[in-house]
């Protein structure tokens, strides 16, 4: 009715776009109270006021979704008409949308059928508030959505955090993706992987072989499993993470080729949530435009005394005079090669950690990241 094309058969349906805008509709939505949400929502692209009728199951669900509903509406900038028993619902010009957060009211429905105005004409954010409530029905409902989605250019929202080794960059990322629910890319691995993949082939990481390790990178079998790595299937998670594989990975980052082989496979993890990229060129070559750069650093002292830490922790001898001077040989050789070298985005933000704890860090930059989002807080 709404001027959806639609096909189907025994346990299978395939919608796709017929009309557009939408037709307005006045439906008696007594026999489907539930999908009648979204119909409310895809109401704001219809070509006039849509009437749904014979709702009054919606004031006795998991909250009063007329009120809700036409509460959040407003919110976008809709004209909304309720009554004991039925919402109508005049869209929104483009010109009229506005942003909003969204309550969910701990309702799911709420929230799946909301997300819906992120598709809106004039491009504006549309914040789901407590998006988990969606775990009722539909727990990946968003990762779902998301698959599906193809987002404009720089459309996806990229934090970076760049900085030189054991400054705590990878920490401090990781914890910044799993608060914000966003995807993480460890660029630090792939050159390391890339370095395992190189020597696995028989190749040595010097400039005589920087067209073929280039070749073998473009075409990296690489997965990321949670914490694990894996190459090829195999888990290589611990190989890659010893100090020679630190010292391998910046031996290959130094090589023109195959940093440029390795753009775009990095460039293809900023999918829709949002990324948090971690590494040591992220907001200078990487993602330029990203919303917010952080350059991370901690005295050499301070980072020695931490990776010895690490590693004493993992049962692996050494000392700290010796993991300074590799710190500093790997700072040196990463700020001065010819392509990407280390160091600070103009833009970016600076945070010398040496006195704050992971939390603090995170905490600050948390806010750094809320700073420049529209709407200001989590």
């Amino acid at each position: 009715q709404m001027g959806a094309r639609v096909s189907g058969g025994p346990n299978w349906l395939e919608i796709s776009r017929g009309s557009w805008p939408l037709k307005a509709i006045d439906l008696d939505c007594n026999h489907i109270p539930d999908a009648a949400m979204t119909l409310a929502v895809m109401a704001l692209y219809a070509d006039g006021p849509s009437t749904l009728r014979n709702i009054a199951s919606w004031r006795v669900k998991e909250t009063d979704r007329i009120a809700a509903m036409a509460t959040e509406l407003r919110k976008l900038g809709a004209t909304v008409e309720e009554g004991a028993d039925f919402i109508r619902v005049t869209p929104i010009v483009r010109s009229g949308w506005k942003p909003a957060s969204i309550h969910t009211y701990d309702d799911h429905r709420v929230a799946m059928c909301f997300s819906l105005a992120a598709f809106n004409p004039a491009g504006l954010p549309v914040r789901i508030l407590d998006p988990k409530c969606v775990a009722k029905t539909f727990p990946d409902y968003f990762e779902a959505l998301f698959s599906v989605v193809t987002p404009s250019a720089g459309a996806v929202p990229v934090l970076c955090v760049d900085g030189p080794t054991a400054s705590g960059k990878g920490t401090l990322a990781a914890v910044l993706a799993q608060r914000l629910g966003y995807h993480l890319l460890d660029s630090g691995a792939l050159y390391r992987v890339t370095a395992l993949a190189a020597l696995n082939a028989g190749l040595s990481l010097e400039p005589a072989h920087e067209t073929a390790i280039a070749t073998l990178a473009r075409h990296l079998p690489v997965r990321f499993e949670g914490d694990r790595v894996l190459l090829d299937g195999q888990d290589v998670s611990d190989a890659i993470r010893s100090e020679q594989g630190g010292m391998n990975a910046s031996k290959v980052s130094a090589l023109p080729a195959v940093r440029t082989a390795l753009v775009a496979l990095q460039h293809s993890f900023a999918r829709l949530p949002g990324l948090v990229a971690d590494g040591r060129d992220m907001g200078t070559v990487i993602f330029p435009d990203a919303q917010l750069k952080v350059f991370l650093t901690a005295s050499a002292e301070k980072r020695a005394e931490r990776r010895h830490k690490q590693l004493i922790s993992k049962g692996i001898s050494t000392t700290l005079e010796t993991l300074r001077a590799d710190l500093e040989a790997r700072d040196a050789r990463d700020m001065n090669r010819s392509v990407a070298p280390l160091k600070p985005a103009q833009d970016a933000r600076l945070l010398d950690n040496s006195d704050l704890t992971i939390e603090e860090s995170v905490d600050l930059v948390l806010d750094w990241w809320q700073g420049t989002q529209p709407f200001r807080s989590i």
